[in-house]
């Protein structure tokens, strides 16, 4: 996927998610974002037009735990006196705690230190970036030098 068709999912994604807040329509929203917020953070993942295999598995593992768990809120009844607790919360609001904050924490860290390098950086470009920084720093200590070896003369 480019950064074209990226752009236009979120540009699709956000009208939908204008129209289901005049319509009223919770599970319009409750689809529509999780597909703006993944469009958004693929195209930050993008190198070279491509998404990374790492980050594809990242990218699809959190829309799905967005979409049930979005799916699973809105399919409890919360204007009655809750029935179950997990975790001290009730059962809408551990769902959102437990399921759509916290399982892409772990699902995304996972994936972000696991591909890292294959699909941020490659050894090449890091090897070429420590190079970079390595003549930058023989720049400042030569340069640091001359200033304290020149004197003025007034």
């Amino acid at each position: 996927m480019n950064s074209d068709n990226l752009i236009k999912v979120m540009l699709i994604a956000s009208i939908l998610m204008v129209i289901a807040l005049f319509m009223d329509a919770a599970y319009l929203f409750a689809v529509s974002f999780p597909f703006l917020v993944i469009a958004w953070m693929a195209a930050g993942a993008l190198k070279n037009e491509k998404i990374g295999n790492g980050y594809k598995w990242s990218l699809v593992s959190v829309l799905a735990i967005w979409l049930v768990g979005f799916l699973a809120m809105l399919s409890i009844d919360t204007t009655a006196t809750p029935d179950v607790y997990i975790g001290g919360f009730p059962l809408a609001t551990a769902i959102m705690v437990y399921f759509v904050w916290g399982l892409p924490f772990f699902t995304g860290t996972y994936a972000f230190g696991h591909f890292f390098e294959t699909d941020c950086i490659s050894k090449e470009e890091l090897e070429e970036f420590e190079e970079y920084v390595k003549n930058q720093t023989d720049l400042g200590s030569s340069s640091e030098v001359a200033e304290e070896g020149t004197t003025t003369t007034a």
